[in-house]
């Protein structure tokens, strides 16, 4: 009898032990899978009651507005740091579909967390079949913004802080020129010695 007791006893234990692990368990990958949650946001320069249209600035395209042979890129600014998010977003095509205005692109956010809220974002443009670093002629940063990113089930919504002063710079400036020719130059003599 008493052993009978004992044994009814370990049992008891490791049920009560098996459920408290599938409880931490659950607790554990729920808690995971809170803080994993992706979130998305619209991504766009022009809106009700917003427009934030690219143009050049400097060089020989001044004052007009890039279309399809030029790229746009997201990322996400966090503690000095920046990460891609998205693909490249290409301009506009076609004067009708207007020049200097992308279309606007739901983009998500990996990882983003358990809720929604905002967080800091830059737009780095360039010429399209390059990156940003790789630009040879014009390209540009946006000043950073906060854009809303929401978590499912809510919807995502428009960038309506995207920034108005986000402009094209004309690159590469007169003197980054003349440097390259005086290092192509001395290149070229060192050899010939």
């Amino acid at each position: 009898m008493l052993v009978a007791i004992h044994i009814n006893l370990n049992q008891h234990k490791t049920k009560v032990m098996k459920k408290a692990l599938a409880t931490a368990a659950a607790v554990g990958l729920a808690s995971l899978s809170a803080h994993a949650l992706d979130g998305q946001l619209i991504l766009s320069n022009k809106g009700t009651g917003y427009d934030a249209r690219v143009k050049f600035v400097g060089g020989p395209f001044d004052g007009q507005f890039p279309n399809d042979a030029f790229s746009l890129q997201l990322y996400r600014v966090n503690g000095g740091s920046e990460t891609a998010v998205g693909s490249p977003i290409k301009f506009r095509a076609t004067p009708a579909a207007g020049f200097g205005y992308f279309p606007n692109t739901t983009i998500t956010i990996p990882n983003f967390g358990d809720a929604s809220g905002p967080a800091t974002f830059r737009v780095k443009y360039f010429d399209t079949g390059t990156s940003y670093d790789t630009a040879t002629s014009y390209h540009g940063i946006t000043p950073d913004f906060t854009g809303t990113v929401n978590v499912a089930p809510t919807p995502p919504v428009n960038t309506t802080a995207f920034p108005v002063a986000g402009m094209l710079l004309f690159v590469p400036e007169p003197s980054t020129l003349a440097l390259a020719a005086l290092g192509g130059l001395a290149v070229f003599f060192r050899r010939r010695k």
